[in-house]
C-alpha cells in the first residue's frame, strides 16, 4: 500500500511536470520493468574528512536535540528501538517493503542515522567490504576495498530537515568513524535522474568521477563503468540506455 502511493504520487509528478508523452513512455518501462530495465548513474568520488570537528558540524545545526546514531546489527537497531529510535520501519524511497533497512543490517552494512529528538531525520549507509556488496548485491561498481576504499548507498533527508544541517551532521559523525577504521575514500552512485542525490552529493564536496551504466534482462546484469576522462570519447548517446536515445 506504501509503495503504491509512493508510486502514484510520482506519476503525478511526471505528468504535470513533464508532460504526458513523457508519462506514457514512463509508464511503459515499469510495465515492462520485470523483463527489462536500464539505469544509468553518476559516480562520485569523496575524500574522508579526518579533521572532523563534530562541535564544529553541531554549529552549524539550525535545530537543536540532534543526535547521530551508527548501528551495525539489527541487535543495536531494536535496543534503539526502546528508546523510540525507529529507522527501520520508516518508508523512504529506499526501503522497500521496509524490510530493506533490516536486511543491511544483516548483511553487514552500517547505518548513520540522525534523529531531532526521536524523529527520524536523515540517514546514510556504508558498505565496508567487497563481501558485503557482494551479500547486499547491490551496484556492482568497482570499489578499492584493499586501498582503504568503501561504497556509500541509500543516503536520504526526511523532507522536513532539509537545508538545515542535518545531513552535514550526518556525514561529520560517518567521517569521523571511518576515520577511526582507517578508510579514506568513499564511492557512491546516484542514478542520473535523481536531482535530490545530486544535490546532497554536491553539499559535502563529493567529485563527479564517472558514470555507470546498468542493464537487467530477466536474471541477467550487465554492468559498464566509465571514468570521467573517458567519458568524451563516448559521448552521452553512448552512456544513456536506449529508451532515453529517443
Amino acid at each position: 500500500m506504501i509503495r503504491f502511493t509512493i508510486l502514484r504520487a510520482r506519476a503525478r509528478e511526471i505528468r504535470q511536470k513533464e508532460g504526458l508523452m513523457r508519462f506514457f513512455m514512463v509508464s511503459s518501462l515499469f510495465l515492462i520493468s520485470p523483463i527489462y530495465k536500464c539505469s544509468t548513474f553518476y559516480l562520485y568520488k569523496y575524500y574522508v574528512k579526518k579533521d572532523m570537528n563534530l562541535d564544529e558540524a553541531r554549529l552549524k545545526l539550525k535545530l537543536n536535540n540532534v543526535k547521530c546514531q551508527i548501528i551495525s546489527s539489527n541487535q543495536e537497531a531494536d535496543k534503539l528501538e526502546l528508546e523510540n529510535y525507529k529507522f527501520r520501519s520508516y518508508p523512504t524511497n529506499h526501503n522497500n517493503g521496509l524490510t530493506t533497512y533490516s536486511l543491511r543490517l544483516n548483511q553487514g552494512a552500517i547505518a548513520f542515522c540522525t534523529f531531532v529528538r526521536d524523529d527520524f531525520a536523515a540517514i546514510t549507509w556504508v558498505i565496508p567490504s567487497q563481501y558485503v556488496q557482494d551479500r547486499i548485491k547491490t551496484l556492482p561498481i568497482k570499489v578499492g576495498y584493499s586501498n582503504h576504499e568503501a561504497f556509500a548507498r541509500g543516503a536520504w533527508v526526511n523532507p522536513k530537515y532539509r537545508k538545515l544541517g542535518v545531513y552535514g551532521f550526518t556525514i561529520s559523525n560517518r567521517d569521523k568513524f571511518l576515520t577511526g577504521l582507517g578508510i579514506n575514500v568513499l564511492w557512491n552512485a546516484i542514478e542520473t535522474s535523481n536531482e535530490t542525490g545530486q544535490a546532497l552529493q554536491r553539499t559535502v564536496g563529493s567529485i563527479k568521477s564517472g558514470r555507470g551504466r546498468l542493464v537487467r534482462i530477466l536474471f541477467w546484469k550487465f554492468w559498464r563503468q566509465t571514468p570521467e576522462d573517458k567519458l568524451a570519447q563516448y559521448g552521452d548517446a553512448y552512456l544513456n540506455c536506449p529508451h532515453k536515445r529517443l
